[in-house]
């Protein structure tokens, strides 16, 4: 394997770990998901809602892109890492996210459309000069990754009910860790 290769293969894994972070991480589509678990709810209507839910908020925020000036997009990332710090050290410290009894698929379609976690995929990971069709199969991953995801908080709803405290700790880490892999390609930037 060559160094461009091995380079490449390094780039991909960190990519999917910093997709795979930001979709585990808890928030209100997962809360739903976990909600709807506890309520015995059926899985695959909620991951299909998921799905579709992040699907749409995609292609818009896919859409958009050519628009976004390179500056916008440099200020999103130090913007989204923030607020993951920010949503990470509130997990960490604070009381356990309210999960709501309604964990229906039309309440996990809306609030996946609605979830900022689209927006920090579509703009601060996926890269900015990738072609209509690398972000075809970004769009797939995205379907992917948060059927896995969805598929975990759904497990940890089945499994632990309403005590969820040491998952809200885990997760607020999670998300701190992903704000610094996505400080990452900046860290150039503030060098030179």
């Amino acid at each position: 394997m060559d160094l461009h290769s091995r380079d490449q293969a390094v780039l991909d894994t960190l990519f999917f770990l910093e997709a795979f972070l930001l979709f585990v991480a808890p928030g209100p589509t997962n809360a739903l998901l976990m909600a709807g678990a506890v309520k015995r709810e059926k899985a695959v209507p909620l991951l299909i809602a998921q799905a579709c839910g992040y699907g749409i908020a995609a292609a818009c925020w896919f859409s958009l892109r050519p628009w976004m000036p390179p500056g916008a997009i440099l200020a999103l990332k130090l913007v989204a890492a923030a607020w993951l710090v920010v949503l990470g050290l509130r997990l960490i410290t604070s009381a356990r996210i309210n999960t709501t009894k309604d964990g229906g698929a039309i309440s996990v379609l809306a609030t996946s459309a609605l979830n900022p976690k689209a927006f920090i995929y579509c703009l601060a990971i996926v890269p900015t000069d990738a072609g209509p069709r690398a972000l075809a199969i970004f769009w797939i991953v995205l379907l992917m990754i948060t059927a896995a995801t969805g598929s975990v908080w759904l497990l940890l709803g089945s499994r632990l009910g309403e005590d969820g405290r040491i998952t809200d700790r885990v997760a607020g880490t999670a998300l701190i860790a992903f704000a610094m892999l996505l400080l990452r390609p900046l860290i150039p930037l503030i060098a030179t």
